[in-house]
């Protein structure tokens, strides 16, 4: 009996956390559609590499809740909220909104899907072991995150 009365607030705790988890992430949810589209495509975020002189990044684009096309997510919305915006950049990390594609600034890929939260995109990569632009992003990726 008191082995029971040990295990109930410990699997009531468990619970309680639980429900708490999901009330946070379905007001990030609501928060996320909460601004119509503003025609940003992508979030570009780009790095100085240590040998300073390349750079590398990653580009996110096609923001969906659950992976259902019918139901988008801006990526302003995105960078705002979950990204933090521009608070987390430094003299050697930028980040951007753009109203370009990721394909279109130049990233290579055609786009590796994520499947492991509520909000799904697609990640494009700039990086100089993959030989892209000679050893460092192109131009147009680094003009977009103001390097």
């Amino acid at each position: 009996m008191k082995s029971l009365l040990k295990f109930v607030p410990a699997a009531l705790g468990l619970v309680l956390m639980a429900c708490a988890s999901q009330k946070t992430e379905d007001g990030i949810l609501s928060t996320l559609f909460a601004s119509p589209d503003d025609g940003n495509r992508s979030i570009i975020v780009v790095e100085l590499a240590a040998n300073n002189v390349d750079y590398t990044g990653d580009c996110y684009d096609t923001f969906t809740i659950g992976g259902s096309m019918n139901t988008t997510v801006s990526p302003t919305n995105y960078y705002n909220i979950v990204m933090f915006g521009h608070s987390l950049d430094t003299e050697r990390r930028k980040s951007a909104l753009s109203t370009s594609s990721c394909s279109s600034l130049g990233f290579l890929g055609s786009g590796i899907p994520t499947n492991g939260s509520t909000v799904n995109f697609k990640i494009y990569t700039c990086d100089p072991n993959l030989g892209q632009g000679g050893g460092a992003c192109g131009t147009k990726i680094l003009t977009a995150v103001g390097f």
